[in-house]
This record gives C-alpha cells, sequence and structure tokens, in this order.
C-alpha cells in the first residue's frame, strides 16, 4: 500500500467540526479541553461541566478559567497555557484542581499547542485526571501508591517521612528524591495541601467550628489552620466558607 504524509492532513480535513472529542465524555475520571490563544475555552468534556455544576454542555464554551475558579489557580493555569501556546509541552504536571463547589482535587495535566497547516500555533488542548486514578497505574506514581492511600487515610494524624519512606519501600533521601519528581512538591508539602484540601470539604459541608475542623484535618490549633490555609488558598477559611457556600 502507498502511503504519503498529505494523507493525514487530508483525512483530517475530510473531519467535521468536533469528530471524535465527545469520546472524552466516556471518562468520568479525566477531563479534557481546548482553548485558543486568548485562553476561552473552544471545547470542554462532561465531567469538566458536571465539576463546575453546569448542566448545559456548552456552558464553559466562550469562558475562561477565571469564570469559574479562584483567581490564583486561574493564574497558574495561565502561566502554563503561556508555555504552550509558546510552543513548549506539559506533561504529567501535578495540580490542585477545582471541582464543584470549589473543593480542590489533585490532578495530572498535560498540555500540547494545536497548530493550523501552516505550523502556526492557533491554541492548546489538554487532558487532566485524578491523580488517586492515575497513580494506580501511572510511573512513576506506582511506588508511591501505597504512600498515597496512608495519607489518604490517616491525614489527620503525625506523619513521619521516615514512615512513608518505609512504606514505598525506598530509603528516606530516594524517596524524598522520587516523591519531589512526581509531585513537584515535598512528601511534607503534599500533606499540608492535601489536609487543607480536606478542610476546605469541610468547611463547605458542615456548620463546624474552624478550630474542630483544624484539628480534624491534622492541624494543631485554629492559628496553624487559618495560617497554612491563607498561604495556600489567597484567602481565610471564613472568607472562603462564606463565599462559596453562597455562591
Amino acid at each position: 500500500m502507498n502511503f504519503h504524509p498529505n494523507s493525514v492532513s487530508e483525512f483530517f480535513e475530510q473531519l467535521g467540526h468536533g469528530c471524535g472529542l465527545s469520546l472524552f465524555d466516556a471518562f468520568s475520571d479525566t477531563r479534557f479541553f481546548i482553548k485558543n490563544t486568548s485562553g476561552v475555552y473552544m471545547h470542554a468534556s462532561r465531567v469538566m461541566h458536571l465539576a463546575h455544576g453546569i448542566a448545559d454542555p456548552g456552558g464553559i464554551v466562550g469562558r475562561t478559567d477565571y469564570d469559574f475558579i479562584p483567581a490564583y489557580l486561574a493564574d497558574q493555569y495561565t502561566r502554563d497555557d503561556r508555555q504552550v501556546l509558546a510552543g513548549a509541552e506539559i506533561w504529567g504536571r501535578v495540580e490542585m484542581v477545582m471541582r464543584h463547589p470549589a473543593c480542590p482535587d489533585w490532578y495530572v495535566t498535560s498540555k500540547t499547542p494545536l497548530r493550523d497547516k501552516n505550523g502556526r500555533v492557533v491554541g492548546l488542548a489538554g487532558v487532566s485526571r485524578d491523580l488517586q486514578q492515575a497513580a494506580k497505574i501511572a510511573t512513576p506514581f506506582v511506588q508511591l501508591t501505597p504512600v498515597l492511600g496512608h495519607i489518604r487515610d490517616h491525614f489527620a494524624s503525625s506523619m513521619e517521612v521516615a514512615t512513608l519512606a518505609q512504606l514505598s519501600g525506598m530509603s528516606e533521601r530516594s524517596f524524598q528524591r522520587h516523591f519531589k519528581k512526581a509531585f513537584q512538591l515535598t512528601p511534607t508539602a503534599y500533606i499540608r495541601q492535601f489536609r487543607i484540601g480536606k478542610a476546605c470539604q469541610l468547611l463547605l459541608e458542615t456548620d463546624a467550628t474552624i478550630t474542630t475542623i483544624a484539628l480534624e484535618t491534622g492541624f494543631s490549633d485554629h492559628s496553624h489552620l487559618v495560617r497554612e490555609f491563607t498561604r495556600s488558598m489567597n484567602t481565610t477559611p471564613g472568607a472562603y466558607r462564606e463565599r462559596y457556600r453562597s455562591s
């Protein structure tokens, strides 16, 4: 069979607008999206709409990250988008992603530029997968899966890095290096962010006091939670609860 490279472009030119994109709707733990060079969504998979509580299947199209999530996270995504629109690719970036109603989860995100037939970048495509699901099958997360499970089940308890290293089967030094490479965070920072995510959930889903939430999520007291929460979320726990409970 004779094959010419032009056959590829000719094949895709025959396809209708959006052909095949609905396939991503079959994955309940994966977000797929396309943005133009202005950061405006041109396509977003069903799970993204569900995560933001948007019933209209096209409700995200024509909008930007700043319409859905806190500005500090939108700023982070925008910085990454600019790199991709400049021609770079991002693979396996572990980042915080908001789900409705404003509760953070950890996702593994990859982005690649989209080019027209002349090679000019006209947008980007990205895919984000729930970290806990990705960790079950993806290297380098496999060896760290027992550690992630331990953190998930015992996040409110005191945790020593040495204990986590034992769970991974690595030396403490090797564990720290592998963990930082996989998540762009130290084990201690990851635990702190995980606890903050749980605090966000309790702030929105319960009437518990800030002190109670602090103790239930592994922080030593009210002040400790407020300090770490404000540093990560750019707002206090009380302000976070007031804003997102009323939204």
